[in-house]
């Protein structure tokens, strides 16, 4: 029964390779492939009596809730994904009609109020924030009309959570073509701030939209597409995309979608180096379409995920047991860093063995394989976007912040590749041989977070490193404009779009130079 609960697990034969992984690369990659499904029930029987050893340590810690309590949090939520947001605005509004979303937009605007829209508070920046009315479109939510199968499009309610979408697109035999780790992001959300997924031709979820409906700051109403024949309205599109909520509210999104297919993705274990020197056979490949790299300092090690799609509809799945095993190693290991830091080192080794020690495979419709299969317990991210031929330099530079700060790295450092685009304010503008976007997580005093995101930074802007909108960072409009050569169009259609500012809050004005 525990075998069977906790799915597969290593073998003694890859236990013993991976000790001596750095001695020979390229047989550790061969072996290690040929045998990451083989089973082995000691390590299955292990791996119970930690999960009794974890609860214990989770009771102690007062690690609580249960690990799924992310995908139930309260919407709209009172404070950020981490807690370092609180959302003290007095005048919350959820609009459940594209009247209601005129409506407000318009007494804001007549009275010289501000509004920001606020979705499930996932973003660790602070673009939602407002101190006077916060618009929440959870109401707001659903498909509209039927799917496009000329086009093979679909236009959705501007609210609508990615997880609602996936399984109302699956219902009728269509899917997303890409997604990131989290499903409880809005549509909204997720294409304001050019999140991603990972696949080196697939574009961010902007680059999948064909056409928006928001309103603007007047409460005028915009429909505006790629297939627009005014130039104008082609221009209003491309700034709207990606606008990080500072033209208008969203209310419909038309985006590209497939039929419904399955995933097959592997994890295998291998040494640091490895990866590196083999980057792009790992991922420019036909064979596999998404691949991700997570990477851990402190044992020089790569976990690989390459996924590709499959005709079999279920196979192996991790298992709820195999879920909360990870969940609260991560959780009780990030605890025990934060008290003392100088254990994070021997801890990392604790969630490798534990959480990721073993090499796997999952099978299952995409939407599920897109999504990690656990929740990371709360911790801190930014994320910074470099030109895919700089991924190399930007990791060995990663590595040497770390060494030279000593910093308590206690999370995953997860890398991800994602297609090069046109959007005027994404971060993977006029990358044309696609884009790598390193994702730092830790879990730490606020002082630590920071000095460590901005060290990394700074290392990063000889390659001309960029930010991911949704997650921490410090720059200024000067740095902005540097990054984007339509960054003056864009703030030309803002200040028609919004002539009062009512869209801005104190960090946006900071942040892009914009009068408030």
């Amino acid at each position: 029964c525990i075998h069977t609960c906790l799915g597969t697990s290593e073998t003694n034969l890859a236990n013993r390779i991976r000790v001596y992984a750095s001695r020979s690369r390229s047989s550790v990659a061969t072996i290690l492939s040929s045998d990451h499904q083989r089973r082995n029930k000691m390590s299955c029987i292990k791996l119970s009596f930690t999960a009794v050893i974890i609860v214990v340590l989770a009771w102690l810690f007062r690690l609580y809730p249960w690990p799924w309590h992310l995908r139930h949090r309260q919407i709209p939520p009172p404070v950020s994904y981490d807690g370092r947001i609180i959302f003290n605005t007095k005048d919350l509004r959820e609009p459940t009609t594209h009247s209601e979303i005129k409506s407000i937009v318009k007494e804001a605007y007549d009275n010289n109020r501000k509004v920001r829209v606020l979705a499930d508070g996932h973003s660790w920046s602070e673009i939602a924030q407002s101190e006077d009315i916060l618009i929440s479109l959870h109401q707001y939510s659903g498909l509209v009309g039927d799917v496009d199968t000329g086009n093979m499009e679909v236009t959705v309610r501007a609210g609508t959570a990615l997880s609602e979408l996936s399984s109302l697109l699956e219902s009728k035999g269509y899917a997303m073509i890409n997604l990131g780790s989290v499903a409880g992001q809005s549509l909204a959300g997720a294409i304001s701030t050019a999140t991603h997924g990972t696949g080196i031709d697939i574009g961010n979820l902007a680059a999948l939209v064909t056409k928006l409906k928001f309103v603007d700051g007047t409460g005028k109403d915009h429909v505006v597409g790629e297939r627009d024949e005014d130039e104008n309205s082609r221009n209003i599109f491309k700034a709207a995309q990606v606008s990080i909520g500072m033209l208008g509210v969203l209310s419909e999104v038309t985006i590209k979608i497939k039929e419904k297919f399955y995933l097959r993705e592997l994890r295998n274990h291998y040494p640091l180096s490895y990866c590196l020197d083999n980057l792009d056979q790992l991922v420019k490949t036909d064979e596999y379409s998404h691949v991700k790299l997570w990477l851990e300092f402190y044992n020089d090690f790569c976990v690989l995920y390459q996924t590709n799609q499959t005709n079999n509809e279920l196979e192996e799945t991790p298992s709820c047991v195999e879920s909360f095993i990870v969940y609260y190693t991560f959780a009780v290991a990030t605890r025990i860093c934060y008290i003392f830091p100088s254990l994070t080192p021997t801890m990392m080794r604790l969630v490798d063995y534990i959480g990721f020690g073993s090499n796997s495979s999952r099978t299952d419709i995409s939407y599920r394989i897109f999504n990690d299969y656990f929740d990371l317990p709360i911790h801190q991210e930014s994320e910074i976007i470099v030109n895919y031929e700089d991924t190399v330099p930007a990791i060995l530079a990663l590595k040497q912040v770390i060494i030279d700060n000593s910093f308590p790295v206690n999370y995953i450092t997860e890398v991800r590749f994602v297609k090069g685009d046109d959007i005027w304010l994404s971060p993977y503008y006029g990358m044309e041989n696609g884009a790598c976007a390193i994702t730092l997580t830790i879990y730490g005093p606020e002082h630590t977070v920071n000095e460590y995101f901005d060290a990394y930074y700074q290392a990063t802007r000889q390659f001309g490193g960029r930010v991911h909108w949704g997650k921490i960072f410090t720059i200024d409009q000067a740095v902005v404009s540097s990054w984007y050569e339509k960054f003056p169009d864009f703030a030309a259609i803002r200040k028609v779009m919004d002539p009062k500012g009512i869209f801005l809050n104190p960090f946006l004005q900071n942040t892009f130079g914009f009068d408030l």
